[in-house]
């Protein structure tokens, strides 16, 4: 840090002397300053590389880019080359008004609001349009710049260029369910007892069967039944000559009784 020292009270005589005492003094201590300063600008001078470093570089936009822009797909669901962009899902009707439902070529499920017309454009897809609705079909019209692409398995058929027939597809045809366990074993039963049936000669006779099938052929009446028949309910029958006078008979199925007249 440089200090220069004024001296106010000076004799006019040592003026000119002091003037040229503080300016040698000055020049001595500024020419080890500015040469330092020359030596720091010359290093960071030195230490930038020739190319020059920039944020930003220009990009050259010309005429040949701004078309290669404009021309691009813009709807993802077009493939140049591809199969076809929409297949149908299905068609309803609610009263004059129609709804399709399409899925492109990525997968996403669009339902279209066809109006009393049955005509309306896809949302998010340009240039394709639904023209016309029917029970299992319906016509889509494509840009000129997507072509029709057939597909049976899809039900995509093409009726020109630019024209589609999406139609519902038939499904494979569902396998049957297994069989029921319970079901394999009654049938496992009833073929078990077939073949006891057809072995039923070669099994002893119970005695006892034996026995009733000898009584029931010379015409004795079964115990059993005798017993049965004597313990069925019967109902009581009053005979009317044994209704006295002053009575009268009520006859039910549970039986006959005698009430006052």
């Amino acid at each position: 840090m440089v200090r220069l020292t004024r001296y106010r009270h000076i004799q006019p005589a040592l003026g000119g002397a002091m003037n040229t005492v503080i300016s040698n003094r000055t020049t001595r201590i500024a020419v080890p300053v500015c040469a330092a300063l020359a030596f720091c600008v010359s290093a960071a001078v030195q230490a930038q590389p020739a190319d020059s470093l920039t944020l930003f570089e220009s990009i050259e936009q010309g005429a040949g880019n701004d078309q290669n822009q404009a021309s691009g797909p813009r709807n993802p669901a077009v493939v140049a080359g591809g199969g076809p962009q929409f297949s149908l899902i299905g068609t309803s009707r609610f009263g004059d008004r129609y709804r399709v439902s399409v899925r492109d070529s990525s997968g996403e499920v669009i339902t279209i609001d066809a109006g009393a017309g049955g005509s309306a454009a896809i949302p998010g897809h340009p240039g394709f349009a639904v023209t016309q609705v029917a029970a299992r079909h319906v016509l889509l019209q494509h840009p000129g710049s997507a072509p029709c692409f057939n597909d049976r398995d899809q039900g995509v058929t093409c009726e020109g260029d630019n024209t589609a027939r999406l139609a519902l597809t038939t499904a494979e045809p569902v396998a049957p369910p297994p069989e029921p366990e319970r079901r394999r074993d009654r049938r496992a039963e009833d073929r078990a007892a077939d073949a006891s049936d057809e072995n039923a000669e070669e099994r002893p006779e119970n005695p006892f069967a034996a026995a009733l099938r000898a009584a029931r052929e010379r015409g004795e009446p079964d115990a059993a039944a005798s017993r049965a028949e004597e313990q069925r309910f019967r109902p009581r029958r009053i005979d009317p000559a044994d209704v006295p006078e002053g009575y009268r008979l009520i006859r039910t199925p549970f039986g006959d009784r005698v009430v006052p007249r």
